[in-house]
């Protein structure tokens, strides 16, 4: 745990800016929460003088026991949580799409809301969305009845109005996925990849619904990849005229109230279009079936029929694949093979604390803190899994040092002591509950029983690790003549 294994520095900076490309500003605020929650922490134990950098404890810092003003609860939980979430919907649709399905398969395409984030300051933020496309998706898969499964690509602005059921299992992944599997399959794809996995769809889908609600470059490019003699008779297209006019407003909305709310932190627009409505909805009409909304639901039997008679391009055995889960910041390959060297150097500083001996323990509490988002950050849940194991390992340490003996508890006020304790068993009772599954949740197309070989990792590594937290307090006990009711 010395400057010398700090190979890359930690660009907390470049950790927040990537996590705004992965999934729409919802994820990226879940990242940033838990990311803020961190350097927070290590912004005041410089300020007190325990540090001077990641990796620099002063010797105040190493006489230290603990620091659990660095325990928020709430950000380490939703930033797994939304993550899980992600990653299980990913799985949930390819565990269907490698199995045979006699139903329909429809590939639903669409332009996605537009949306935008204002900060005037602080930590207020006032956001402004169009709600057309998700409104229309919510509803669909009930419109298109049993029998015929809606494919997807999880939405940026959808998904933050989806987890807010998924919120409730954010502590029971098992009743989230059991959620998801009744679900329409929902598929994450990655920016940079995004026009590869849609084209690895395709073939597979027996029927194609489009609902056009804003005249983007991404909607249009789906649609031409549609205009084929083997796909023209199987599309369906939901021309929404008065959503287009609605995003139109927005983004003159989004201009206007720039200056007025403040700094924009998060936008998500498509481009002004170069052809009006009536132009694009003409050409369409050309190609395909093109209804609008109310038409689509008025002849919703015939667009039934439709779907029940179309047949995917690939025969039954050729179609049950996977799609890749690329969870990673949709950035240059440059900053990205950065993210993998912070990463790595995060790593080493965990790995030095883990195998002992630790200088100063809350540094070595950030280090795990960080390792755990930037795994996750660049989708290595496996590597989350191994983290967590050495964070409920210290949790589990510190809980064994502070608990009640002989009547009193242990260098902790009898005010605060109590819920300092219940604090340390919250963290760490979530991290082995998540870091256990995380371990054993395998690749997105991995569906065997892998606990009994992730167990003896986790199990390896929460031993190694309290042995060394365990000699750290064993080191400094009885350094401090009273509590400090800082830490």
């Amino acid at each position: 745990m010395t400057a010398e294994t700090h190979r890359e520095p930690i660009d907390f900076v470049s950790l927040d800016e990537a996590a705004r490309h992965l999934l729409g500003y919802y994820v990226y605020r879940r990242f940033r929460w838990y990311l803020c929650s961190i350097t927070q922490a290590l912004n005041q134990q410089s300020e007190d003088g325990m540090s001077t950098g990641l990796a620099s404890p002063t010797p105040l810092g190493q006489a230290v026991l603990f620091d659990f003003r660095a325990l928020d609860y709430d950000p380490f939980i939703e930033l797994i949580g939304v993550y899980m979430y992600v990653l299980s919907c990913h799985k949930s649709a390819n565990w269907r799409l490698m199995h045979r399905n006699d139903g329909r398969y429809v590939l639903y395409l669409r332009g996605y809301d537009f949306e935008a984030a204002f900060s005037p300051g602080g930590d207020v933020a006032a956001g402004i969305s169009t709600w057309e496309t998700t409104g229309f998706t919510l509803k669909l898969p009930e419109l298109l009845g049993a029998g015929r499964g809606l494919v997807k690509v999880l939405s940026p602005s959808e998904i933050d109005r989806e987890t807010v059921t998924a919120e409730r299992w954010y502590d029971d992944f098992d009743a989230m996925i059991q959620w998801i599997n009744r679900r329409p399959l929902a598929f994450y794809l990655n920016a940079l990849h995004w026009r590869k996995r849609v084209l690895d769809l395709i073939p597979r889908m027996d029927h194609y619904i489009v609902y056009v609600s804003s005249l983007t470059e991404s909607a249009l490019w789906e649609l031409d990849q549609l205009d084929t003699d083997a796909r023209r008779d199987r599309v369906t297209v939901v021309f929404d005229e008065d959503a287009i006019a609605r995003k139109t407003s927005q983004l003159a909305l989004q201009e206007g109230l720039g200056g007025r709310l403040g700094e924009a932190i998060w936008t998500y627009q498509g481009r002004p279009a170069q052809l009006t409505a009536p132009q694009v909805r003409e050409g369409l009409a050309q190609k395909f079936v093109v209804l609008s909304p109310e038409d689509f639901h008025s002849h919703l039997d015939e667009v039934q029929r439709r779907i029940d008679a179309s047949h995917s391009e690939l025969e039954p055995g050729r179609r049950e694949t996977w799609i890749e889960f690329e969870f990673y910041p949709s950035v240059s390959d440059d900053d990205l093979s950065r993210l993998g060297d912070m990463s790595e150097t995060l790593s080493e500083l965990v790995t030095a604390g883990q195998t002992g001996p630790i200088d100063c323990l809350p540094l070595f509490v950030a280090h795990v803190q960080l390792r755990i988002h930037i795994t996750l950050l660049l989708g290595d849940h496996a590597g989350t899994g191994r983290a967590l194991a050495t964070y409920a390992a210290v949790m589990d340490a510190a809980h064994r040092y502070y608990e009640p003996a002989s009547g009193r508890i242990r260098g902790l006020s009898a005010e605060n002591g109590p819920r300092l304790l219940a604090l340390l068993a919250r963290h760490g009772g979530f991290a082995e509950y998540a870091g256990r599954r995380l371990l054993a949740y395998g690749r997105s197309h991995e569906f065997g029983d892998y606990s009994e070989p992730a167990n003896a990792a986790w199990d390896a590594i929460f031993d190694e690790t309290s042995a060394s937290v365990d000699q750290f307090f064993a080191t400094r006990d009885g350094a401090r003549s009273a509590p400090d009711p800082r830490f």
